[in-house]
């Protein structure tokens, strides 16, 4: 189980290192065409696609920063109760708040994926692409987000709590204090 456990964190490693460099080129971006925006209007003039496609990008990065959250752990967490509880009986409830999560991200997959090609015949109104482009946003990253819930569900059941993994400069923050 820990070999498998390993592999698993390595393939998640993977995929959050893609996920991060996606979100940063898509920040970029956004940045990009607000900042654009503002200082075009500023002098007088417009960018009439910036408006669209920063509300587009927001969508991915909103997704793919939610995605990069659930594999660090760093979701908002209500762990008052649980804290009152010993090792067994919190060990049980983290597993069934992970098995509820990816129930509920199985239905965010489905229902994002029935969005998505709802929206292929639908273009953008002054970014002439199909509204799909922007929308599959939701069953990817819906399916990261499982994949590393489902990781972190195995880690609770062979460890007793799922390990969570620094971002970068965390250690520098740990080494400090």
């Amino acid at each position: 189980m820990e070999n498998l456990i390993i592999r698993l964190r390595k393939i998640g490693d993977g995929i959050n290192t893609v996920t991060r460099a996606v979100l940063g080129v898509f920040s970029l971006a956004l940045c990009f065409a607000v900042i654009g925006q503002f200082v075009l209007r500023w002098v007088g003039l417009s960018m009439s696609w910036a408006s669209d496609f920063s509300c587009y990008m927001f969508i991915w990065t909103t997704m793919l920063g939610s995605a990069v959250a659930s594999r660090h752990l760093l979701h908002i967490g209500v762990d008052i109760i649980i804290n009152c509880f010993h090792d067994k009986i919190k060990k049980a409830i983290v597993i069934l708040a992970d098995i509820v999560l990816l129930v509920a991200l199985v239905l965010f997959i489905v229902s994002g994926t029935q969005y998505t090609l709802g929206q292929i015949s639908h273009m953008g109104t002054t970014v002439r692409v199909s509204l799909s482009v922007f929308y599959v946003s939701l069953p990817i990253c819906g399916v990261i987000m499982a994949y590393y819930t489902f990781v972190q569900l195995l880690e609770t059941i062979y460890y007793g709590e799922a390990v969570k993994l620094p971002l970068p400069g965390d250690e520098e923050e740990a080494a400090d204090e």
